[in-house]
């Protein structure tokens, strides 16, 4: 490939390029250059021979053509089916406002390899607003896609360039509603994300004193295979589920979410694992008023601060992403963490645990996952019902067949739930899934099951003991915590430089005059050596890709989300003066981002801290 094209791919999408070199030296069976003439022209391979992709004639006339009978909006993520020569993505980018991304899938990664090796794809690879996924449709494909998210996009569709589309339409379809399922899942996550980032460091930092020597969870993997695993959601079947439990609580690992807890703990069961995952203040209500001991907590380290202090020392840790941890492992000589599923419900990071642990039998009680006739939808004895809210008075949603009825009402938050869940069963195909929520939706792969049926299905024989017996082993045996100072002060060291670099040159900026951004001031001297000393900065984010990750999954984030919709507009015939300006609004994001971390870390850490951190010469 093209040196260019290559170095754009490593940095920006380098689980393409990971794809691409898989088939290395292998041609496509679909497509092909002619190399004949001094522009290679891109041919379909059909039985009747070989078919000019863009026509016989003038290849643009049949781009503008296509490009002029498309209905766009504003602020919206369009899929493209293919990439062909890039000619209809180039022409497509040139022609959109801002507020349009643009996702090209390519069934056919062979070409892709050939044809950046053909042409200098640069310009549409460093695109910002240019997202790529090719290979397997998978949750790795759509990863890109998160930057998109963050845009706060009001719509999502899909183009079709028929040329490329009609090589493999079952494929292009399927990536269409993929993305579709993909972007329903990540927008909310990524607006909590985005909302909640300044959260997840702020809890995460003041977690540590309790779980900086948690064990991993990691430690558990796949030590349970021959034991069944009970998933227990807070949906009304939970109600009439508590003989049942009661009568299998010794036979099978019980894990429960914060929602569904306290249900167990007044009817006489012991969950033998409780799981939180919500870095806010409302999930603290259901453990509330109800005896939390001698029940082990698993959770993420940005868990809501009071729950892990009411659990501290019998926390057992996941780390699905969290730069502030990674340094604090890193200082430890352990490894990153084992991740766990988030996906907007704690139940399936209860789902992911159970896949973890290696259980074999799955079985959903409380899963409900819809509406039910009179408008209910949480059990009773949950925190849902002291406010009232486990009751909906308007019952709207996709209307979808149930376990024992016809049909029941998953509404939008719940359906997204629903095919999370179906999504991850079909991805195991060798653990047995059943459900018994007899009022709930029907998940395909867990087929219902009546409570009789379920006693038989678990089994006389099997013993929850060894799961009991070994969280203890690994709680008993927790590392010494570390010097939390001492852990942070290159973090703090490193966002101090950044904050005085950035904040003098957006403080520059903001006070060049403005007759420069005329175009015969294009070579003036304070606007050339305002952008030689940008670099400064540069240098300073390039330096510690770790500690830019941790500023980044702060504050940073959100302000840097506002960054980019804000140069959208900056515009002028100065080009110098244009660039100032956008690395003005750059500077300022990364000066606030700064500013907050360190004003975080002095409370948490450093401030709270009592001993003074050593200093590396």
């Amino acid at each position: 490939m093209l040196k260019k094209n290559l170095d754009i791919l490593r940095r920006r999408f380098p689980q393409v390029l990971q794809r691409i070199s898989v088939f290395e030296g292998k041609s496509s069976n679909q497509l092909c250059y002619d190399d004949s003439s001094p522009s290679p022209k891109l041919l379909a391979i059909k039985k009747c021979g070989k078919v000019p992709i863009y026509g016989t004639r003038a290849k643009d006339r049949l781009i503008k053509d296509w490009f002029s009978a498309l209905r766009l909006k504003g602020e919206s993520l369009y899929s493209l089916s293919g990439f062909g020569d890039g000619s209809h993505v180039r022409h497509f980018l040139e022609n959109t406002s801002g507020g349009v991304f643009l996702l090209v899938v390519e069934q056919d990664t062979c070409i892709l390899r050939e044809t950046f090796s053909k042409y200098d794809c640069s310009k549409i690879l460093s695109h910002e607003r240019f997202l790529l996924g090719t290979g397997k449709i998978d949750e790795d494909f759509f990863k890109d896609m998160q930057e998109a998210v963050m845009q706060k996009l009001a719509d999502i569709n899909s183009l079709i360039f028929s040329p490329l589309h009609c090589l493999d339409e079952a494929y292009y379809d399927k990536a269409r509603n993929e993305m579709i399922r993909q972007y329903l899942v990540l927008r909310p996550l990524m607006e909590v994300n985005l909302r909640t980032g300044t959260n997840l460091q702020e809890n995460t930092l003041e977690n540590l004193p309790h779980m900086a020597n948690s064990p991993d969870i990691g430690l558990l993997e796949g030590m349970f295979k021959d034991i069944p695993f009970i998933l227990i959601g807070a949906g009304p079947s939970l109600d009439e589920s508590i003989d049942f439990l009661r009568k299998v609580q010794s036979r099978a690992i019980i894990v429960c979410s914060n929602s569904s807890f306290r249900k167990l703990i007044n009817s006489g069961i012991r969950p033998n694992l409780v799981v939180t995952a919500d870095p806010m203040p409302p999930t603290l209500a259901g453990f509330q008023n109800v005896d939390l001991s001698d029940v082990p907590l698993a959770c993420p380290f940005s868990a809501y601060p009071e729950i892990v202090r009411r659990f501290s020392g019998r926390i057992i840790s996941w780390v699905t992403f969290s730069p502030l941890v990674e340094v604090l492992k890193d200082s430890q000589g352990r490894s990153s963490g084992t991740p766990i599923m988030e996906q907007g419900t704690v139940s399936g990071c209860v789902l992911d645990i159970s896949r973890l642990l290696g259980c074999e039998k799955v079985l959903f009680v409380g899963q409900d996952m819809c509406v039910r006739e009179d408008g209910k939808y949480y059990t009773d004895d949950s925190a849902y019902a002291d406010s009232g809210s486990h009751f909906i008075d308007k019952i709207e949603g996709h209307r979808l067949p149930g376990n024992t009825t016809d049909e029941v009402v998953v509404e939008g938050r719940l359906f997204v739930y629903l095919k999370t869940f179906e999504k991850f069963i079909q991805e195991h195909p060798d653990v047995n899934y059943r459900n018994l929520a007899r009022t709930g939706v029907k998940v395909e792969g867990a087929p219902y099951i009546s409570f009789n049926e379920a006693i038989d299905w678990i089994g006389e024989h099997c013993s929850n003991q060894s799961f009991d017996e070994e969280v203890k082993n690994i709680l008993s045996s927790q590392v010494p915590s570390p010097s939390l100072p001492d852990t942070y002060f290159r973090t703090k060291r490193y966002a101090e430089n950044l904050l005085e670099q950035s904040l003098s040159l957006a403080i520059k900026t903001e006070l060049l005059p403005e007759k420069l951004q005329g175009s015969n001031y294009f070579n003036n001297k304070a606007l050339t050596n305002l952008l030689t000393e940008a670099n400064t900065v540069n240098r300073i984010v390039d330096s510690d890709s770790k500690m830019w990750n941790l500023l980044l999954d702060g504050k940073t984030k959100s302000e840097l989300a506002r960054y980019k919709r804000k140069i959208r507009d900056i515009d002028g015939a100065n080009k110098n003066w244009v660039t100032a300006q956008k690395n003005k609004e750059f500077f300022w994001a990364l000066a606030e981002g700064c500013h907050w971390l360190l004003n975080l870390l002095d409370e948490k850490i450093f401030e709270a801290s009592t001993c003074e951190p050593e200093r590396s010469q």
